[in-house]
């Protein structure tokens, strides 16, 4: 007899780059093996969404975080914040469709406290619609460090709503409470699924003569592009291909190809096959989120990673990485052209670390989810 296929409720919304929503969809692929998944994301959304079975998303009327004075903002809307939550509330409500048998919320209650609101306004729909279903966090291994009274509401919200808190990282790598003090409190609901990263690939292509130099999916890190094309000049026997964000403009993306002195720089728009260009390339330099660094990891990629100066997540992540041997960090010190082209070839020489690093988090997030969903399923109130 065929298992009943499965419903779930999935909530991300990403205020910094698309991080946060790529690694939501490597486990909604891993799910729509078994359930159907209504995904609600919000910030940066992706040039194409994945098609799989079951699967419907809403994209939120955008809300993002502006860097330069940490507020939200609405970037596509003239009209008041008040207005875009009212437009997202009406939205979410003509979206659901109940009943589900679990919900997944990305990152609260250990971030997003900023759309608190949104979010425990979601659950008090699952709880009058759905009962008690299991209401699931996905969360990066690293936290930005926050005061102990803050530590406090977020471990009292996840055990008043959290069932169980899926860290998308490896303990050896680097451990829960190094960044959240109260992890004691919420053992019994904290599992390490491992990174989040697509499989490695079957076959490995020949490494080429290319660097492949990435700012990933936010407004941060142009002071990397433009060190990488300063510095190619002084390294003519490599390709450097520069990512610009998915968000770059047409004035930005000028702006750096008119700083482009040399015949080996290519500058492109995000690309959608970001991991097979790693896969042939000699070298990857880019900033320190998770998915990057995983997807480096999972292709065995020699790589220069950069933190975002915004945090301390990215430093402590490559710090934790680099001590491993799996990146070498860069600093601002690094970025001059003489000096960064002394780093490409150091870090282009070093010999890839043998030890192996836990990569399989869609497919472990996944397969919990689904042992504990087997004890009940949803009814309709």
């Amino acid at each position: 007899m065929l298992a009943k296929r499965r419903k779930i409720l999935f909530y991300c919304q990403s205020l910094v780059g698309l991080g946060h929503l790529t690694s939501s969809l490597l486990v909604i692929r891993e799910l729509s093996a078994y359930a159907d998944v209504d995904l609600i994301h919000g910030g940066q959304g992706l040039q194409q969404m994945p098609e799989l079975p079951g699967f419907r998303h809403l994209r939120l009327p955008t809300i993002l975080i502006d860097s330069t004075n940490d507020e939200l903002y609405a970037p596509d809307s003239d009209e008041p914040i008040e207005r875009i939550w009212a437009e997202r509330a009406a939205a979410i409500e003509q979206f659901v469709s109940w009943p589900y048998d679990a919900v997944i919320v990305e990152f609260f209650p250990f971030g997003r406290r900023r759309l608190k609101q949104e979010i425990l306004g979601l659950f008090a729909k699952v709880r009058q619609r759905c009962g008690a279903i299991p209401i699931f966090c996905f969360v990066r291994e690293i936290l930005v460090p926050a005061p102990l009274d803050a530590e406090r509401r977020m471990m009292k919200l996840v055990r008043e709503h959290i069932h169980t808190v899926f860290v998308r990282g490896d303990p050896n790598i680097v451990r829960f409470e190094e960044t959240f003090s109260l992890t004691t409190e919420i053992a019994d609901r904290l599992v390490y699924v491992g990174y989040v990263s697509p499989p490695p690939p079957t076959s490995w292509p020949v490494r080429r003569n290319r660097i492949v130099v990435s700012q990933g999916g936010g407004e941060i890190g142009k002071s990397l592009l433009r060190a990488a094309i300063r510095t190619a000049p002084l390294l003519p026997e490599y390709q450097f291909l520069v990512i610009t964000s998915s968000r770059a403009s047409a004035t930005e993306i000028a702006e750096l190809q008119a700083l482009v002195s040399s015949p080996n720089v290519q500058v492109v728009s995000f690309l959608n096959d970001f991991q097979e260009n790693l896969q042939s390339a000699a070298l990857s330099i880019s900033l320190g989120g998770d998915n990057t660094l995983m997807d480096v990891i999972s292709t065995r990629t020699p790589a220069l990673a950069y933190p975002y100066a915004g945090n301390s997540e990215q430093g402590l992540r490559i710090e934790k990485l680099a001590s491993k041997g799996f990146v070498f960090p860069l600093t601002d010190n690094d970025l001059p052209p003489e000096r960064l082209s002394i780093k490409i070839r150091e870090t282009i020489n070093q010999a890839y670390p043998p030890q192996a690093i836990a990569i399989n988090g869609a497919a472990e997030t996944s397969r919990r989810i689904r042992e504990i969903l087997d004890g009940g399923v949803c009814k309709d109130q």
